[in-house]
């Protein structure tokens, strides 16, 4: 049986956080350090877990898209090849049921001519949730669809169910998100050459979207490179609440060359956002500045118009909740003509350089 998720109002969630803070702040006194630390990481978990009812896990797709589920959870943080390709998992939803698949296949099934986009979920996630948050995503994009151009949707699920332990579970999985952008990169280079790839990648989701592209791009994290050749293919993406350092697609930083892949970036920022102005207490080393704060720092000139950044807070407020993005004043339809390719006219394939037109 479905799980259902339940909605719980931003007013109240706002109203909650201020009582807290001036709970501690009556029975503590001046609370400092780490005091202020724990309970500010608290009020992101405890915000970053609700999310809103899934109106549309239960629909079907539009007529002439193909919808996939790619689950790399079965492997963990492994980076092995042997490992994705044996073990993950993969399906495509036909007539409301999903069809298991083998991944390969079922990736290289995909048409070269057709836009493909892959949403990339973010933390604090188990496989059915990702499953409903994934077609509620479908939904909303294609609900603001400015054509009827079908698409390739692929919902790629991480490893990112909750861990016990609040401050824990963020720190975990911000590690956890270097490996899992390898394994995204080997999901997308399974894509056949040459094929349009959108990716929408929300909080943590961002963060490993944009390791891939780096990845994908030649680049390493740590040690970490992605050892197959990388097939060259029209590339964008769409981060949303991007919990990631604000500096890192900046040439020469951790997410160097993500911009290098890909061809045009648009980011929301919402510097009302508690999870963007409480970011920096994830880090353990250093205060950074989340990228969905407000929008990146230290492009070079020559990739800096690949970027637009649009800021939210009026639209999305004091919240982190997915849905509160997804229905942000124009968003979805900015996200479809990006990655649709929707600006590209249906009888031309996308070029590179058509994504800075």
């Amino acid at each position: 049986m479905p799980v259902q998720e339940v909605d719980f109002p931003v007013s109240l969630l706002s109203t909650a956080t201020r009582l807290s803070m001036t709970h501690i702040s009556y029975k503590h006194g001046r609370t400092k350090g780490s005091q202020a630390k724990w309970f500010v990481i608290l009020a992101i978990v405890a915000i970053t877990s609700l999310t809103a009812p899934s109106a549309f896990a239960d629909c079907a797709g539009r007529e002439g898209d193909r919808i996939f589920l790619v689950s790399t959870r079965p492997v963990g943080c492994s980076t092995s090849i042997t490992q994705l390709e044996n073990q993950s998992y993969a399906a495509e939803r036909i007539s409301k049921q999903w069809i298991k698949s083998e991944p390969n296949s079922l990736l290289n099934s995909l048409d070269p001519n057709t836009p493909t986009i892959v949403y990339v979920h973010g933390n604090q996630v188990d496989s059915t949730s990702a499953r409903q948050r994934g077609m509620d995503v479908y939904r909303c994009l294609t609900r603001s669809a400015c054509d009827d151009r079908p698409i390739q949707f692929v919902i790629f699920s991480w490893a990112a169910s909750k861990v016990p332990g609040f401050l824990r579970d963020f720190r975990e999985k911000a590690s956890r998100t270097r490996p899992v952008a390898a394994q995204l990169a080997w999901v997308v280079n399974r894509i056949p050459e040459g094929a349009p790839v959108g990716i929408l990648g929300y909080s943590y989701g961002a963060r490993v979207s944009s390791g891939a592209a780096h990845l994908l791009a030649g680049g390493s994290m740590n040690g970490l490179r992605f050892c197959e050749k990388s097939l060259t293919r029209p590339m964008r993406a769409v981060f949303l609440a991007a919990a990631e350092d604000a500096c890192w697609i900046a040439p020469g930083n951790y997410h160097g060359l993500a911009l290098y892949q890909l061809d045009s970036l648009l980011l929301t920022c919402n510097p009302k956002d508690p999870a963007m102005r409480f970011y920096k207490f994830v880090s353990k080393t250093g205060k950074p500045t989340a990228l969905g704060y407000a929008g990146p720092r230290g492009l070079s000139s020559d990739i800096s118009s690949q970027v637009r950044t649009v800021n939210v807070s009026n639209s999305v407020g004091r919240s982190h909740d997915l849905y509160r993005y997804l229905n942000a004043s124009g968003i979805m339809r900015s996200a479809w003509r990006r990655l649709s390719f929707s600006d590209v006219p249906s009888d031309a394939k996308p070029t590179l350089a058509m994504a800075f037109n």
